[in-house]
């Protein structure tokens, strides 16, 4: 059986709609992830506070542990968390657009793992071409791999205005030897 009836709504959906469950039939909670987090969505608007509470007591009672689960799987997920912290910066620039982690391997992988300014196939930092401060987009259209040498110096800069600035310093530095 691939589909199950949701007890909320009544639709036929896939099994794939529904939250996993060892307890319920089918592995599979009665009611449908949408109707679950309509549900959840009312429960919280009533019981803020007491769900603020309660989760500022967890936190609080399980402090090091919470830390230790966060610190390890942040080190098992480092596109995660990268993809992560990218939506983070583009939400706070309000800049369109989103990608997962695995839009971001394939974008590395598009690129060869190497740099696209320099070629190098160490320590990759995912660079947004047209920075998310100069109005750039948080697609992955706009994701490329860079070295973390590269990055920084790029800061804010276009891919034009970074490559005419290492070509001036490399030819200042023919220049004067």
């Amino acid at each position: 059986m691939d589909t199950k009836t949701c007890s909320k709504c009544g639709e036929v959906k896939a099994l794939a709609d529904f939250h996993k469950s060892k307890r319920h039939k089918y592995g599979v909670r009665s009611q449908c992830k949408v109707c679950m987090n309509a549900a959840n969505v009312r429960y919280y608007a009533k019981n803020r506070e007491k769900v603020r509470a309660y989760q500022a007591k967890r936190y609080v009672d399980n402090r090091d542990k919470l830390s230790a689960d966060n610190a390890k799987w942040s080190k098992a997920n480092p596109e995660k968390v990268r993809a992560k912290s990218h939506r983070w910066r583009a939400r706070k620039a309000n800049a369109q657009g989103d990608h997962t982690a695995a839009q971001l391997k394939a974008r590395f992988d598009y690129h060869g793992n190497k740099c696209i300014y320099c070629n190098s196939t160490e320590n990759h930092h995912a660079d947004h071409m047209i920075p998310l401060s100069r109005g750039g987009a948080n697609w992955p259209s706009n994701m490329v791999p860079a070295c973390a040498s590269c990055n920084i110096s790029k800061g804010a800069k276009t891919p034009e205005e970074f490559l005419l600035q290492q070509f001036n310093i490399a030819m200042e530095k023919m220049i004067n030897g």
